[in-house]
């Protein structure tokens, strides 16, 4: 035999056997997805919302109905339903659709606007509920499994890989191997276990970081929301009972993070309310909270959206630093009361104020205050990218001078 003909050979037996390997590699990752997808699939239905929309034509009334299709997961055997608040909202209509062809009336039980998740109840009809899962253990590199009923009674799926827990927003970035609208999607892990829901880009609008990315609002944060929802039908929220600010000094970083943390840790407290829990362990107004139960704390949304995903008198240990003092205290959160506005502080006018008792609640403000954070880092984002653009035109043409307009 020939060296050629021997070399080709045992390329020939090397090429088979690899070719092999591959193919049982593929082919047990394929079963593998399959059977999650047998799992999981079950447990997520089709939300079919109906708006009404009233118009007039000549003095005549018309009314015109638009549907749109959303999905939901079963989260508890009596039939309750856990979806976007995006998806529900100013619903006149819910149908719910198991995957059999048979739909069932839904009823909105609660939405919390505070983390766009919402609950709705079906009654008498056997479920399958789908376990919830521990976003704060979803490590980076981890997969997951979206599913998605925005477009189609089918299932629109892909898989991704998680990214990590963006500090901006406090939203699980992932990054998906599949095109498509996956708004509101419910995001599972290898487990089969529900680790939160795509957002809304229109309620979040620091939605993606990167093309081929989304943002998913973790499950560790609403469970305690959810369960409030199930259990009394309202959100009985934690209450610290401080008004806080980022530290903002930093540096420069490019296009995709302008700013970096600051040197100091913590995030300032401008305002104690009275009769707080806060007040109660002796934090005051110019302290630098620096972490709660030994998590950092190093943005008013990481701060809002850990205590709120704590029951209600759940006790908590502070740290925090006084001049050049660092010192630990503990306090217990208590439900957050509806506070007048006009009675803790006189910085906004109350004539500035629209006279709804909701918009003169500090955390109703708070919120608000937190969601123009999230409009300005967005803004800021791409405000760097406008820069560097323009920068890159100036080198183009040999611009003298890089001034802005």
């Amino acid at each position: 035999m020939s060296k050629c003909v021997l070399i080709s050979s045992v390329l020939l037996v090397f090429l088979n056997s690899a070719f092999g390997q591959n193919s049982s590699y593929l082919i047990g990752h394929e079963k593998e997805l399959v059977n999650l997808v047998k799992v999981i699939k079950p447990t997520v239905v089709s939300v079919i919302v109906q708006r009404k929309n009233i118009s007039s034509v000549k003095g005549q009334h018309l009314i015109d109905w638009k549907r749109s299709i959303n999905t939901g997961v079963v989260v508890h055997k009596d039939g309750y339903i856990m979806t976007t608040g995006a998806a529900v909202e100013r619903a006149d209509d819910i149908l719910i659709d198991f995957g059999a062809g048979e739909y069932y009336g839904g009823d909105i039980v609660g939405i919390d606007n505070f983390s766009d998740i919402a609950v709705i109840r079906v009654d008498s009809v056997f479920v399958n509920t789908a376990p919830l899962g521990d976003s704060d253990n979803a490590n980076p590199g981890s997969w997951v499994l979206v599913l998605s009923n925005r477009n189609s009674f089918l299932p629109l799926m892909t898989t991704g890989i998680i990214n990590g827990i963006r500090e901006e927003d406090v939203k699980m970035q992932v990054t998906t191997s599949g095109v498509g609208n996956f708004s509101g999607g419910a995001v599972f892990s290898t487990k089969g276990h529900l680790l939160g829901f795509v957002t809304n880009p229109k309620t979040h609008p620091v939605q993606n970081v990167s093309r081929g990315s989304i943002s998913v609002i973790p499950i560790n944060r609403v469970k305690t929301p959810v369960n409030q929802l199930i259990e009394y039908g309202e959100i009985r929220r934690s209450w610290l009972g401080i008004y806080v600010e980022k530290i903002w000094d930093g540096v420069s970083a490019g296009y995709d993070r302008n700013i970096f943390p600051a040197n100091r840790q913590g995030i300032v407290i401008a305002e104690v309310y009275p009769n707080s829990p806060a007040m109660d362990a002796g934090i005051r107004k110019g302290d630098i909270l620096r972490a709660v139960n030994g998590k950092s704390m190093n943005h008013p949304i990481i701060l809002a959206d850990f205590v709120t995903s704590l029951p209600t008198g759940t006790q908590i240990k502070i740290e925090y630093q006084r001049a050049d003092t660092v010192s630990i205290v503990e306090t217990v959160l208590a439900e957050e009361p509806t506070i007048n506005f006009r009675s803790v502080s006189s910085k906004i006018r109350p004539d500035r104020m629209r006279e709804s008792s909701s918009q003169q609640d500090p955390y109703f403000i708070q919120q608000m205050i937190l969601e123009t954070e999230r409009e300005l880092e967005g803004h800021r984002l791409r405000l760097n990218q406008l820069k560097l653009l323009w920068e890159e035109k100036l080198e183009e043409i040999d611009y003298p001078s890089k001034v802005y307009p």
